[in-house]
């Protein structure tokens, strides 16, 4: 008989007395086997509703090769294999402690789990036996009442975790690198009312966007920077492995959509190994290239144009698992994100 299979509380009685009945306490279960990978990572105190596409998503800068999530009654976790162990060591000093989806999870190198053999000091747990039901508290009649009201239950808000291009921090660490002025950021929170935006990067399943919004102005900034950049690229300079380092402005390809890459501003928020993560200053997004493939672009002159897109969350919806670039959005600005005051909600215009 399935012990937590309990009958009506009502049939225990007999004459009176109470039926005792003991619960034998399940065998320990060992693990399986498991072989560690350096290049496994432990992801830990995740949502209970995320998917594996979405854990996916959350480290996609990482390098992530496979994706295996578990989940229990009130815990959920993970472990990702990526790129290198390079990779692993990066991930968890950037992603340790943020917030996924409201929950702050916990990075961590995956360790070994094996099978262990039960020895003579573990103990087994003793039968349990039932409290008598007349022994567990005053009845409480739970079946309604006349002239009660009942109440609709809330609404519950969900809450997104801010992507880390997107945070304070992580901006004027850039700005103070890039352009020697954090200005922009408190500039830009200036924007109200009607607008178009050309999206040029979105955060999947979420309502977080990079886009530029399309002025005069701004127009005027993308020509003479795409201008320059396409009579430099050619003659610009390869940067050494030496010469990259961390906060390094350079140029680097990016995919632009279906048109395929195009050489772009970025700079260098890590260095590992051969490998370096940038983040294209005019496109809101980050990326893995190899070092070799860094040129030079330090004369001030290519960044005395401000950053061309900048970060958006929309109003009321959330963006498909899909990535949308380059398309254009017409709404209304209304405002700043309470917690980042530099990203702008935005209400699409109903069609």
């Amino acid at each position: 008989m399935d012990p937590l299979k309990m009958s009506n509380p009502g049939n225990e009685r007999n004459n009176g007395k109470t039926l005792k009945k003991h619960v034998k306490a399940a065998p320990p279960r060992h693990p399986g086997s498991f072989k560690k990978k350096e290049s496994e990572l432990f992801v830990g105190n995740l949502p209970l509703d995320i998917k594996e596409t979405e854990l996916a998503l959350v480290f996609r800068e990482f390098g992530v090769k496979t994706v295996k999530k578990h989940k229990t009654t009130f815990n959920s976790f993970g472990f990702l294999e990526l790129a290198s162990a390079d990779m692993v060591k990066l991930a968890i000093k950037r992603m340790n402690g943020s917030l996924v989806h409201g929950r702050r999870i916990t990075v961590a190198v995956a360790e070994d789990r094996r099978p262990r053999e039960p020895t003579n000091t573990d103990t087994e747990m003793p039968d349990l036996e039932p409290i008598p039901w007349e022994e567990t508290g005053p009845k409480c009649d739970l079946s309604p009442k006349a002239n009660t009201q009942t109440l609709d239950p809330p609404k519950l808000k969900i809450l997104y975790a801010i992507p880390m291009e997107m945070r304070t921090s992580f901006l004027l660490q850039m700005l103070a690198d890039c352009f020697k002025d954090v200005g922009w950021l408190f500039s830009i929170a200036k924007v109200v009312g009607k607008a178009a935006l050309l999206v040029l990067d979105t955060v999947p399943q979420t309502p977080f966007f990079w886009a530029i919004h399309l002025t005069e102005e701004c127009h005027q900034a993308m020509r003479k920077l795409f201008g320059a950049l396409a009579e430099s690229e050619s003659c610009a300079p390869f940067l050494t492995k030496r010469e990259v380092q961390q906060g390094t402005r350079c140029l680097a390809e990016c995919i632009v959509g279906d048109e395929g890459h195009a050489w772009n501003r970025c700079w260098v928020v890590e260095k590992v190994e051969d490998l370096a993560v940038v983040f294209f200053v005019d496109f809101g997004r980050s990326a893995t290239v190899p070092l070799n493939s860094l040129r030079k672009l330090d004369r001030d002159d290519f960044w005395a144009i401000k950053p061309l897109a900048q970060p958006f969350a929309l109003q009321e919806e959330v963006f498909p698992p899909q990535l949308m670039m380059r398309k254009i959005l017409e709404g209304k600005v209304v405002g700043p994100l309470q917690t980042e005051r530099h990203i702008l909600k935005f209400a699409i215009e109903d069609e």
